[in-house]
């Protein structure tokens, strides 16, 4: 059985019920009871999202907040397809540790010149099953790392050792350095989905410019949050984008901002950036396993070392048609903070190995910004399936993806979500969940997470729980979703236990910036 067909067997597994919406059209719904409506809206304009003659329409509050245009996550800021990059050096497994064959293929490949369209050259591996004791590294942009065909499972990765470990990091470590002068956004408030700013001085901007949209939080902002016991005012959001227009100093960038601007909390800075990372770098055609990771003498409290692909700084880049089997941590891949366009298609997080503790791993991470994660599967007795971590300044979508709970001796509750500290500007898009969607306020939780989803959107999500509570000074979504809804939830819910049209949010707006 390939890694595919697991994925179909299992998609047909889940609990579910299909029901018919009026248009004909079958949709997976849980056979849970609706959730009721919030009465809470303040000064919404019309709904907040309504699709009609093949078009979405978009309603707001007093302030302008609406419901954010997610298109731009994914490869190349989204809607562009992955290429066919040419090999240039090939690997056959050996019956030994392939670590350093694959390694050394990996670096000959880095060591090429880039050619026009950004790529050096892909590293193909045989058929067949490649031992692995160490950890392999992708340093340079330009390189793929590939199995031998679309059929994932024709080329496995297998780790061997005691070692709870990363099997592939792609990137390394980076940081924002400022070039030249940072101007001032001198609007009172700029809104949720806005993508227009005045500065005190945008001379020195043009159309083109890559900037950074920060905004540094304040004390104040965090008592307005009641987040006063838990957090301290030592981070930033930071939204990178590209500016589209110029009219004295109104400025327009290319995606908009997923927290609100408030002058009244903060002063919001836009400036010109580096922030070193690797492009075009891509991760395809591979099954792994790390079985053997779970001999770690110490595995029942460092499960969450044991993962098959990390991607730091790193931008333009893909992993595609890639499973992981048995590891206790993103068992396909987890993206980071320093991580920006990024797509994660067709994968699978399958069987993986957690233990007893307390500790709950992910199926997959989603961090960042402008990433996408699409058709993706997670089956585990004990996870957060789709997770998103801390200081996010988004827009990050999670889209088409399935999480099924297997029954184990100490199974707790599966759940997905926004884990800590505003990780915000999130689409769960058309996402079955054998468990619960939390985008609520955490407390002193953990390492007191505070609120985990903010200016976030469930669209069309089948779940046997719902958890939607109501940022102060932001929204959560909830369109289209079935499930209970969850006592003390005051978020924005339409279209309670009936899905709706069109089927995925994220494709609808894709397709519509194109037009």
């Amino acid at each position: 059985m390939t890694p595919l067909d697991f994925l179909r067997r299992h998609r047909l597994a889940i609990p579910i019920a299909a029901v018919v919406l009026g248009t004909g059209v079958a949709v997976a719904q849980f056979a849970d009871a609706a959730p009721a409506k919030p009465a809470t809206q303040p000064g919404l304009t019309g709904s907040w999202i309504s699709f009609a003659g093949g078009k979405l329409s978009y309603g707001h509050d007093a302030q302008g907040n609406r419901i954010p245009d997610y298109s731009s996550a994914g490869y190349e800021g989204g809607g562009v397809a992955i290429p066919s990059v040419a090999t240039k050096d090939s690997v056959k497994p050996t019956g030994g540790d392939d670590t350093k064959s694959i390694q050394a293929a990996i670096d000959k490949v880095s060591a090429l010149p880039l050619n026009a369209q950004g790529f050096r050259g892909a590293v193909q591996l045989a058929a067949g099953t490649f031992r692995l004791a160490g950890s392999l590294h992708i340093t340079a942009s330009g390189v793929v790392l590939r199995g031998a065909s679309t059929n994932a499972a024709a080329t496995t990765l297998v780790a061997i050792g005691a070692t709870a470990r990363t099997l592939v990091t792609i990137g390394s470590t980076a940081a924002y350095a400022v070039v030249g002068a940072q101007a001032k956004v001198t609007d009172t408030y700029v809104p949720v989905g806005g993508t227009s700013l005045t500065l005190d001085d945008a001379s020195g901007l043009k159309a083109g410019d890559q900037v950074v949209v920060e905004r540094p939080t304040t004390q104040a902002w965090i008592d307005a949050l009641g987040m006063q016991s838990d957090w301290k005012p030592n981070w930033s959001l930071r939204s990178e984008r590209t500016i589209t227009a110029v009219s004295g100093n109104r400025i327009t960038i290319d995606a908009p901002l997923t927290t609100a601007l408030e002058k009244q909390y903060t002063q919001a800075l836009v400036y010109r950036y580096t922030f070193p990372r690797i492009d075009h770098v891509g991760l395809e055609n591979l099954t792994a396993d790390g079985q053997a990771m779970t001999t770690d003498p110490k595995y029942a409290t460092d499960f969450y070392d044991s993962q098959f692909a990390m991607v730091d700084a790193v931008q333009d880049s893909w992993v595609d048609n890639v499973f992981g089997w048995h590891f206790g941590q993103n068992g396909a891949a987890g993206l980071t903070a320093a991580s920006r366009r990024v797509s994660v298609l067709h994968t699978g997080s399958l069987d993986m190995v957690t233990t007893g503790t307390s500790a709950r791993s992910n199926g997959y991470t989603l961090s960042g910004q402008e990433n996408l994660i699409q058709d993706c599967e997670v089956t585990a007795s004990k996870v957060h399936a789709f997770e998103t971590e801390q200081r996010q300044s988004g827009p990050n979508v999670y889209s088409d993806c399935t999480a099924t709970l297997i029954p184990s001796s100490y199974s707790a509750s599966f759940d997905s979500g926004g884990h800590q500290r505003w990780g915000g500007g999130t689409l769960y898009d058309d996402v079955v969940l054998q468990g619960s969607l939390n985008m609520e306020d955490y407390g002193s939780e953990g390492s007191g997470h505070g609120w985990g989803d903010a200016n976030s959107t469930a669209w069309n999500c089948g779940t046997t729980g719902l958890t939607l509570m109501e940022p102060p000074t932001a929204h959560n979504w909830a369109v289209g979703c079935t499930g209970a809804l969850a006592a003390g939830s005051d978020g924005q819910v339409e279209s309670a236990g009936s899905h709706v049209l069109p089927t995925s949010l994220y494709a609808e707006q894709l397709a519509e910036r194109g037009k």
